[in-house]
């Protein structure tokens, strides 16, 4: 680890915001103890440090629970499991097929050590993180929309299934302290420049729907997977996450009816993108930015599918 002192974050008594701003996640504490996100490879022994700094028994930790299978929110899993081997991972049934993909596997893995290596160049860490002989992301406790998982003390997080960004994404909500972790289901944001990367990776329509559906939600704090929480006026945020995708989608469509090439608008996107952050590689924002206008084109306009009422 790097001579930086990564301190906890405490947001409410019963939960704090680990890891990195760029990559963060959540610990949530009742009478047992579940950790929200898995982490990175380059962030995975950071955490074990913020929980160390928190005076929290590993044996309390009972659950990680992964909100969808992309690579960067799952690196940290085996090296946790090796760690602390009764934990039990949770995250959704599409995600639990995809984990056990021998091809998937090897390609979240080659994905996660990029992130290290960019993570490693910024200083954030003192050295790779070291290689397993054994990357096990195995899913213990497959759950779906309604799942409860009750930590004990009131701590109760109540699962939902909010496809969009990915077909296997969930989020969580406790409604005692009235906190949603969003993961990625609204997008990438930026909250020091106000700024939205619509995330529609999966399918436009579903994240649109997922959007709405968490803004029905009585929400006082957003917990999201990348760059903090958002607190106040949740629901405002939802609404103008919305907004960004129909600006994002209009600008894509409009492009396209002019003729503009998807190659060259994609490697613009990219860029843009890159502004916002530069913790992934930009041959994997132009892959994205690919698949983004792939699936604006997929799709007609309707105005009400952005609107939050």
């Amino acid at each position: 680890m790097s001579n930086k002192k990564y301190i906890p974050i405490e947001i409410t008594p019963h939960f704090y915001q680990l890891g990195i701003h760029p990559f963060p996640a959540y610990l949530s504490i009742g009478k047992e103890a579940m950790i929200i996100e898995g982490g990175t490879g380059a962030t995975a022994d950071i955490i074990v440090d913020q929980i160390e700094q928190l005076g929290i028994e590993p044996t309390r930790i009972k659950y990680v629970v992964l909100t969808h299978s992309h690579s960067d929110h799952i690196g940290a899993v085996p090296r946790w499991k090796k760690r602390w081997p009764h934990l039990k991972i949770l995250a959704g049934p599409i995600a639990d097929k995809l984990l056990q993909k021998d091809g998937a596997v090897k390609e979240f893995i080659t994905s996660d050590n990029i992130i290290s290596e960019i993570v490693l160049k910024k200083g954030e860490i003192a050295k790779m993180p070291a290689e397993l002989s054994d990357y096990t992301f195995r899913i213990d406790i497959p759950v779906n929309e309604g799942y409860k998982i009750d930590l004990g003390d009131s701590v109760v997080w109540n699962v939902l299934d909010v496809p969009g960004h990915s077909p296997c994404h969930i989020s969580l909500f406790n409604p005692s302290e009235a906190i949603l972790a969003m993961g990625d289901a609204t997008g990438f944001y930026v909250p020091e420049k106000g700024v939205f990367w619509p995330n529609y990776f999966s399918s436009l329509d579903d994240y649109c729907r997922s959007i709405k559906k968490l803004a029905a939600l009585p929400v006082r704090l957003g917990a999201l997977s990348h760059n903090g929480v958002i607190s106040g006026d949740v629901k405002d945020y939802l609404r103008s996450a919305l907004k960004a995708t129909e600006d994002y989608y209009q600008e894509i469509r409009n492009r396209l009816d002019n003729g503009e090439s998807t190659d060259e608008m994609a490697k613009e996107k990219a860029k843009w993108v890159y502004t916002l952050t530069d913790y992934f590689p930009i041959e994997l924002m132009y892959d994205l930015a690919k698949v983004l206008i792939s699936r604006s084109r997929a799709i007609e306009y309707n105005g009400d599918m952005f609107k939050i009422y």
